[in-house]
C-alpha cells in the first residue's frame, strides 16, 4: 500500500460514498451542532458552527460538485436528510468542519488496495481528489487527497512541517 500504508484514517460516509482522511489532519469528530447559514456563500458551505467558542466553517461535500465525477450522491433520509457528524480538521492554521455520517477509525493496513479501475462505489468521486482507493470488506473506501480537497474548498494552504517554528521572527510581538 503506497500512500496510506501503516497509517490511521478516519472513514466517513459522504452521501452514498465511503471516504477517508488521514488521522493526522483530523482534530476530532463531534455530533452535528446547530449550523448557521451564511448568506451569499457557496452552496457547499453549510455555514458556521460554534466550536470551542470559535466560529468553525462547515462544508458539505455532497454539495461540492467538483468532487464528483458522476451524479452527486443523495443523502440517506434521516434527520432532515442531513449528516449527523462534523469531522473537525486542522489544515495549516485553519480549522474547518466537514459533514459526514458513519464515522469510523480505520487502519490502512487492514484495508487492501482495490483492484484496478475499482472506482465502482455507488457514487463516484473525481480521481483528482482521490489519493488511493482502499477496500474494506466489499466496499471501496476512497482516501481523499487533503491538499487538493482543502485547496479547492478555499482553505488557505498549510505550511510545510516545521515552518513557523523559530524565534518568532514572523511575529512582531515575539510570541
Amino acid at each position: 500500500m503506497s500512500a496510506a500504508g501503516g497509517s490511521w484514517l478516519i472513514s466517513f460516509r459522504v452521501g452514498g460514498a465511503e471516504a477517508a482522511l488521514p488521522l493526522a489532519v483530523v482534530r476530532e469528530v463531534t455530533a452535528r451542532p446547530p449550523i448557521t447559514r451564511v448568506p451569499g456563500s457557496h452552496p457547499f458551505v453549510s455555514g458556521i458552527a460554534l466550536h470551542g467558542g470559535v466560529a468553525l466553517p462547515v462544508y458539505d461535500l455532497v454539495r461540492f460538485a467538483p468532487l464528483w465525477s458522476g451524479p452527486r450522491p443523495v443523502r440517506a433520509e434521516g434527520k432532515a436528510g442531513e449528516a449527523e457528524h462534523v469531522i473537525v480538521c486542522d489544515w495549516g492554521e485553519a480549522r474547518v468542519g466537514l459533514l459526514g455520517d458513519g464515522v469510523d477509525l480505520l487502519e490502512a493496513e487492514q484495508a487492501g488496495n482495490a483492484p484496478g479501475g475499482a472506482q465502482a462505489s455507488r457514487c463516484r468521486m473525481s480521481a483528482e481528489y482521490v489519493r488511493e482507493i482502499l477496500r474494506r470488506d466489499d466496499e471501496a473506501v476512497l482516501l481523499l487527497n487533503p491538499e487538493r480537497l482543502f485547496a479547492s474548498l478555499g482553505v488557505p494552504a498549510a505550511e510545510p512541517t516545521g515552518a513557523g517554528e523559530g524565534g518568532g521572527e514572523d511575529d512582531p510581538a515575539g510570541r
